[in-house]
């Protein structure tokens, strides 16, 4: 997926594929914040105005 969104021009960086159990809520409050931390450093869809 992340080669897909690199051809295309999106960042493979917009994707990530993480497996916590049900039990680490905490983990996943954390690994979304850095998730989105990341998503903004990007910044906008570069597609959006394209067409």
């Amino acid at each position: 997926m992340r080669k897909l969104l690199d051809q295309i021009g999106l960042s493979g960086r917009r994707v990530q594929m993480i497996n916590v159990s049900s039990a680490m809520g905490g983990q996943f409050a954390y690994l979304a914040a850095e998730m989105t931390s990341e998503i903004e450093k990007l910044g906008p869809n570069p597609l959006r105005g394209a067409k």
